[in-house]
């Protein structure tokens, strides 16, 4: 049941409808309904762990809570291991087994080690996530334990972020749920904009270019001289149309119900050197990893040499969590690289200009180096990014270029400027201050989505992680 598809809209508008009208009290378990209802459509086992995850972690905070000294200590690294134990076994399990059947073959071995076969549930990372920051903040005594059970299920099962985040703190996200929300009618337009146009450029942008990339990314050997330079800039307004068109659609959908979703985007190709572009792009999980990884093992408070110590293993922990397999490592490995490079020319103050040109060749080679390591996701192996870097040494022919896609990916285009000329904090089509303008963007929207759009619906480009 995607958010792109007429049977969500069709359950959402029933659900919506009865929550609209009811109580705050029954609100919160009509909620708590839809949610399992909602992620129950992925499978029950997936279900099933979900809940145990969930009476885990609400148990694991009241013990932290009410004990003190070493025992205390002891219970919050019990479900700290435990959380990321969960995350292994199911996300990384068949991974680990597969190099060692490589190994195993390698070595002289007849054939391939019998592989198990494991359920992954859909959203893992991200709700796991959500449990182990719960868990440090209650441990730090940065926001008190949550002592109503329903409470902390619907922070687990809120349904707009269930399955792909943004990664809520929980300091921002339980008290939403703990104090009535009011719905007027301007977060119901707000929030149904939001989600109109997050469906938009997932369905008329990011699908189509997704099916230009499968077509072009599949076989790296097979492709023509330099046409990567061309493929690899599709697949990041791929994937950037993709998560931010969910996100759109989380904002929205949760606009409406009354809550306030942090903005997991904010114009990320519009930076000009790889540190603005992270505080940009998935804010969400880049700023979870700063604040419980990069600053737990001390940031930037024991030298140079110590802090980008850290952020290498960051960018590597960034990678895996993307995916069990070598392409996640790699990329993670080589953003990692490109970000300490920049801050050691930051360092060496080969950073310091102010002229206009130089700020657009740095929002460009950003963009690049980005958009070629992208690449890397799809490699099945390490030897295959050699291929990638042969293809690149070549100059595409203008004849490469898919002009149609350029013509595709404008409506996001313009929005990025829009706002970036606007200086908004949050996505915004200003409904309340506008409506004349906002219906005539509707208008000229539903007629682009009705040409551009498939009728076949793709799943969201992050649910593989």
């Amino acid at each position: 049941m995607l958010f792109n598809s007429l049977t969500f809209v069709l359950h959402f508008s029933l659900f919506y409808i009865i929550y609209f009208y009811s109580t705050f009290t029954i609100r919160k378990t009509i909620l708590i309904i839809f949610g399992l209802y909602f992620y129950s459509q992925w499978g029950i086992e997936g279900t099933l762990l979900l809940i145990l995850s969930i009476i885990f972690n609400f148990l694991i905070g009241i013990l932290i809570d009410s004990n003190v000294s070493k025992l205390r200590k002891r219970i919050f690294v019990f479900g700290i291991v435990a959380n990321v134990l969960y995350l292994g076994v199911f996300k990384y399990f068949l991974f680990v087994w597969g190099i060692f059947s490589d190994l195993q073959v390698e070595f002289g071995g007849q054939s391939p080690l019998w592989k198990p076969n494991l359920l992954l549930p859909i959203g893992i990372s991200f709700y796991t996530f959500h449990n182990i920051s719960y868990l440090i903040e209650v441990y730090d005594n940065r926001i008190k334990v949550c002592k109503n059970f329903f409470t902390f299920v619907l922070y687990d099962l809120f349904f707009p972020l269930l399955l792909l985040g943004p990664i809520e703190r929980p300091g921002n996200l339980i008290p939403q749920f703990e104090s009535e929300r009011f719905i007027s009618k301007e977060k119901i337009w707000n929030g149904l904009s939001l989600f109109c146009f997050g469906v938009f450029i997932k369905s008329s942008i990011a699908d189509p270019l997704s099916r230009y990339v499968g077509t072009m990314a599949n076989s790296f050997d097979s492709l023509e001289p330099g046409i990567l330079w061309i493929v690899a800039p599709s697949i990041a307004f791929q994937v950037y149309a993709d998560f931010f068109g969910y996100s759109l659609c989380a904002m929205g959908l949760a606009e409406m119900l009354g809550f306030e979703l942090m903005n997991n985007f904010k114009r990320p190709f519009f930076s000009s050197n790889p540190s603005e572009f992270w505080s940009k792009w998935h804010i969400s999980l880049s700023t979870w990893l700063r604040d419980y990884v990069y600053i737990k093992l001390g940031g930037n408070r024991h030298g140079f040499f110590r802090e980008n110590s850290n952020l290498l293993l960051v960018w590597f922990l960034t990678g895996i969590w993307h995916g069990a397999g070598y392409g996640f490592i790699i990329w993670g490995l080589y953003l990692g690289i490109c970000l300490i490079l920049y801050r050691i020319l930051k360092h060496l103050g080969f950073t310091q200009f102010q002229n206009p040109f130089l700020k657009v060749l740095g929002i460009l080679f950003t963009f690049y180096s980005f958009s070629l390591g992208l690449l890397l996701f799809r490699i099945n192996s390490p030897s295959e990014s050699l291929i990638i870097i042969k293809n690149l040494q070549h100059i595409p022919h203008p004849s490469f270029v898919p002009y149609s896609l350029i013509f595709i990916i404008l409506p996001l285009v313009l929005f990025d400027v829009w706002q970036e000329w606007k200086g908004t904090e949050r996505p915004s089509f200003f409904v309340n201050e506008k409506p004349y303008v906002f219906g005539f963007l509707f208008v000229i929207g539903f007629c682009w989505f009705s040409i551009v759009s498939p009728f076949a619906k793709e799943d969201f480009f992050y649910f593989q992680f």
